[in-house]
């Protein structure tokens, strides 16, 4: 080895910088450690608390423990739990802000909702769908006029170009905002090592938060514009006035009574503002809040004697209602003759949280809202009343009188009864307003509305001067401090939804841990001990290569401060596997030479010479796969892909510099130093004849039998495609009897099935049992379009299994969250991802080997593998398998592995025959093909065997989160090995020998 020196001090120091943030993982492991347990003592041990208290004030374990976080790998979502959201800037709000007074115009209306439908099934972005639209709907029409503004220097007669540009800046600039203010909100929220990334061009923003326990509590936190409003109030008089009509009015649009009778009860309600007598003896206490002096129909105190009706019969009284009354049957309300007339209450009425989507829709019918004044304006509660089954609070608002931009800070505060408030102060001249609006709504009510929601509207009892207000709403301290920080982080210039999310929870979080690191320690002692069996002495310096490359991968996992996942465990185990590969091609060249006669250290020198191009092109081959899949996965499966990549770099380093050093070491000792196998596997392989080119049509038609046969079972059959790939929300439950895993029964899951399906209005969702059996994961579309339902969709499905199975703990351990934009995204990215893994891989060989029959033989071979992987998922996706058998983003991770593997083993075939084309001159090309072939055979099954052993290991003991993953390599580790031999190489004799006859 050249230069061993200078060499062998690079390798120093990198183990230096390895071990140093290695270290630093250590500290930080071993600090949360300790704080876990602290935390779980602190409740009974009084001792442990104050310990506890302590280390959280202490300046210089923070310091440290930030020191650590910093040097260090974090785990993933799926190793401690958390969230992985998938937040969408609304780019289509962007442009019809920017279209002002014109946003309802009916060309640009339909070129909004056409570009919205394109984005469910295309991978662009929203402005040039819209431009495409609205040039298609209204050809003759300028987008001048449309966004014409001297402020944005656009006219009339600006060309669509540059009013294009003008909307791409814009809704970039939008983007840009909202990830800025998104950040500083997690920031604030307090999550540990947040991630955050900003995909360009599609306006979505990804987090991981890991460690998050409350994903309601986040949802409202990134869901939140935080538009903030402050708006003076009508009084419930007024309110109901309105209300009253609008019951009258769909009276007579429903045809329950006709239109003479609505004039005369009109004329009743009309007088209830000036007739005194009917309000004179009113005995409500308007400063009463918990009740507002409301009443209902269903209430067994009411004077029609209600209360000595049988339940039967009260319910048949309440409907009759219902059917009479379309607004009031839904929305609760109050007897106007009790209201006082100097009352200012502002709420108008109470409706359960499942009627408000009603009443919206009724009060903002094209025929009802006329009714209502230009003043008025109806806005529910935040929050439900304290003590009430989810009854929100309808108020009437009146003036919009001050915007929330004047609000400079916001804290989390208590009031003087010790409740949560938030208070805030505003700049001089929203001070200067403030003073005015309070100084003229004396003993009236203020609202205070925040993205529609009225948060709270205290009375105004004196002029506040100073810009300093509070919102008190009966919060918790956590809502107290939420709603602090979005106001203090600022208002988002557009809404942002969720489009996609992934749940777990700490205890699946703990068991992936257990399940990973299982595995992991199972792979890899097996390995070393085939390595130490096979090679004898020479495995043993093969397995110190191996245990530094393990150490390499953890220690740049550290720098880099990689987040580790699930399949990042599969990755390094996969890729401790694969790096068997270097070493055994390395030790079989030098058998090889020393077969030959040559001494040791000749033979080591010839050995890692010969087998040099061959290491980097298998390698080389497999990181650009991995590549591929890092730009176009998204959260683990990128993990996976950094993991790999490392894991490729490192092999190497470990292989070529390690492993040499090692070997030249013994070399030097003299000629019997070390030796490369024992008697019974020494020359194990030399003796197979494959004979490929004889046998090559007979494999040429068992492949494409199998190709058809697969080929038909995609058309007849189809695929089982996840949740990813087709949209919609996977929940992992848990089921557990006094504590203990329940046992489910077949009979339990299709008894919960129907229950579901019932809970989830006729939407059957799919559900399967997990290796263990008491916990199922749960799938379903059920109000997928509606991206703010996933909490409302988890109770719905609790509440279901409780119909026959309350007997049960239900544990929601994990969830899954995929809105149908994304699902496309998902779906278009594989398909690139496949395809540019391809185009890569075929001009990389074509590079390296100046022939395009390499490249068409490997694409074909890879073709080949995938087809036939594919195709047994799916076959197995019709049977009830308790493991994943369907197409998702873990089974485009495992293809692109499997791609990588694949051409792996066909690099190093197309290696040997290239080098014994140009020694063996004088021999028959399909002569060369059979010599090579068997030549390699060794290192092939070897490979294949430890690389098999691996995945074995980690489907059996790596837990459910990646056995569709690691059985797809399982499958794809076997077919590819046979079509290296058996397809990628006789198709390339045969275009080559095609080639020679033509020239000939």
């Amino acid at each position: 080895m050249k230069n061993k020196n200078t060499v062998i001090a690079l390798l120093i120091v990198f183990i230096g910088i390895c071990a140093y943030n290695l270290y630093w993982t250590y500290v930080q492991f071993s600090y949360e450690g300790q704080m876990k347990s602290l935390e779980a003592r602190a409740d009974a041990d009084t001792t442990a608390k104050k310990e506890l208290e302590a280390r959280l004030q202490d300046n210089d374990f923070q310091e440290t423990y930030q020191k650590a976080i910093d040097n260090s790998f974090t785990l993933g979502l799926d190793l401690q739990g958390g969230m992985f959201v998938t937040l969408e800037v609304g780019v289509d709000d962007v442009v019809r802000q920017l279209a002002g007074n014109n946003a309802s115009d009916t060309s640009f209306m339909n070129a909004l909702n056409c570009a919205n439908e394109r984005q469910q099934t295309e991978q662009a972005n929203f402005v040039p769908l819209f431009i495409d639209c609205f040039g298609e709907l209204a050809p003759n029409s300028s987008l001048g006029a449309i966004f014409a503004s001297p402020e944005r220097q656009i006219s009339i007669s600006t060309s669509d170009e540059e009013v294009r540009a003008m909307l791409d800046r814009e809704a970039l600039s939008a983007v840009e905002r909202t990830f800025n203010i998104i950040r500083t909100r997690i920031d604030q929220f307090g999550v540990a090592s947040p991630n955050m990334q900003l995909q360009e061009g599609t306006g979505r923003i990804l987090l991981e938060l890991p460690g998050v326990k409350e994903p309601e509590r986040v949802r409202q936190l990134l869901r939140s514009t935080a538009k903030l409003e402050f708006w003076t109030s009508h009084n419930r008089i007024d309110g109901y006035r309105v209300l009253y009509q609008v019951n009258e009015r769909l009276k007579v649009l429903r045809g329950i009574v006709d239109e003479d009778s609505v004039q005369s009860d009109t004329s009743l309600v009309e007088s209830i503002e000036t007739d005194s007598t009917l309000l004179a003896d009113a005995g409500t206490d308007t400063t009463e809040v918990d009740t507002g002096g409301f009443t209902s129909f269903t209430e067994e105190d009411t004077e029609e004697g209600l209360a000595d009706l049988s339940d039967e019969e009260l319910d048949q009284q309440i409907e009759e209602f219902k059917k009479k009354n379309p607004l009031f049957g839904i929305l609760r309300s109050f007897d106007p003759s009790q209201i006082r007339p100097d009352d200012t209450y502002p709420v108008v009425g109470q409706a359960l949280e499942t009627d408000t989507a009603e009443i919206n829709r009724l009060l903002n019918d094209g025929e009802i809202s006329v009714l209502i004044p230009d003043d008025m304006r109806f806005s529910w509660s935040y929050k439900a009343r304290e003590g009430e089954d989810r009854v929100f609070d309808l108020i009437a608002l009146k003036s919009l009188v001050l915007g929330g931009d004047v609000v400079t800070d916001a804290r989390q505060d208590f009031d003087q009864q010790g409740q949560a408030e938030v208070s805030m102060g505003m700049n001089v001249e929203g001070a200067k307003d403030w003073a005015t609006i309070t100084e003229n709504n004396v003993n009236r009510h203020v609202a205070i509305v925040l993205d529609g929601l009225v948060y709270s509207f205290p009375i105004i009892n004196q002029r506040i001067g100073g810009g300093q207000s509070s919102i008190a709403g009966n919060f918790t301290i956590d809502e107290a401090k939420d709603l602090a920080n979005v106001l203090k982080a600022g208002q988002l210039p557009v809404p942002a939804r969720i489009e996609g999310e992934d749940v777990v929870g700490p205890t699946l979080g703990e068991e992936n841990i257990r399940s990973g690191w299982r595995s992991f320690i199972l792979a890899f002692i097996v390995t070393l001990i085939f390595m130490a069996l096979y090679y004898a002495r020479a495995g043993f310096v093969a397995n110190l290569a191996l245990i530094a490359n393990l150490v390499f991968i953890l220690g740049c996992s550290a720098a880099f401060t990689i987040v580790l996942t699930v399949p990042g465990i599969a990755a390094v185990v996969l890729t401790v596997g694969m790096a068997v590969d270097a070493n055994v091609l390395i030790f079989e060249r030098i058998r090889e030479e020393m077969a030959k006669g040559k001494t040791l250290k000749a033979s080591i020198k010839s050995g890692f010479s010969n087998a040099f191009s061959s290491v980097m092109d298998a390698n080389i081959t497999t990181f650009l796969t991995g590549v591929v899949l890092y730009a176009f996965g998204i959260g683990p499966i990128r993990g996976f892909a950094v993991s790999l990549m490392i894991g490729i770099i490192t092999s190497l380093i470990s292989a070529l510099i390690i492993t040499r050093l090692i070997l030249d070491y013994y070399a030097n000792k003299g000629k019997n130093s070390i030796s490369f196998g024992y008697p019974f596997t020494t020359g194990l392989f030399d003796k197979i004849r494959l004979n490929m080119v004889k046998r090559r049509k007979t494999f040429y038609a068992i492949s494409l039998g199998l190709i058809v046969l697969f080929s038909l079972s995609f058309i007849g059959l189809g695929f089982k495609t996840g949740v990813d790939f087709q949209g919609g929300r996977q929940f992992v439950v848990e089921f557990l009897q006094n504590g203990q895993p329940a046992d489910l029964t077949g009979g339990d899951v299709e008894q919960i099935r129907k229950d579901l399906t019932s809970s989830f209005e006729s939407d059957a969702p799919i559900i399967k049992t997990m290796s263990s059996n008491n916990q199922l994961m749960i799938t379903s579309s059920y109000k997928v379009e509606d991206r703010e339902a996933t909490q409302e969709v988890q109770d719905i499905l609790i509440d279901g299994l409780n119909k026959n199975y309350d007997q049960y703990t239900k544990n929601v351990i994990s969830s899954t969250d995929v809105g149908p934009t994304v699902a496309s995204d998902i779906r278009q990215a594989a398909f690139l991802a496949v395809l540019f893994s391809l185009i890569i891989i075929f001009f990389y060989i074509l590079l390296r080997f100046r022939k395009w029959q390499y490249s068409l033989g490997a694409i074909i071979a890879i073709f080949h593998d995938v087809i036939i992987v594919l195709g047994i998922f799916s076959v197995l996706g019709q049977l009830d398998l308790p493991f994943s058998v369907e197409i998702n983003q873990a089974l485009i991770a495992a293809l692109l592995t499997i791609i990588g593997y694949s051409i792996n083993d066909t690099v190093v075939v197309f290696d040997r025959i290239r080098e014994n084309l140009g020694e063996m001159k004088s021999t028959s090309l399909p002569d060369v093909y059979n010599v090579s072939i068997d030549q390699t055979i060794s290192r092939t099954l070897i490979t294949s065997v430890t690389t098999l052993i691996t995945a074995l290991i980690l489907f059996f003991a790596g837990g459910d989160v990646i056995k569709g993953f690691t059985f797809a390599i399982i499958i794809g580790i076997m077919v590819g090995t046979y079509s290296s031999i058996f397809v990628a190489s006789p198709i390339s004799l045969d275009l080559l020998s095609r080639q020679a006859k033509a020239q000939s």
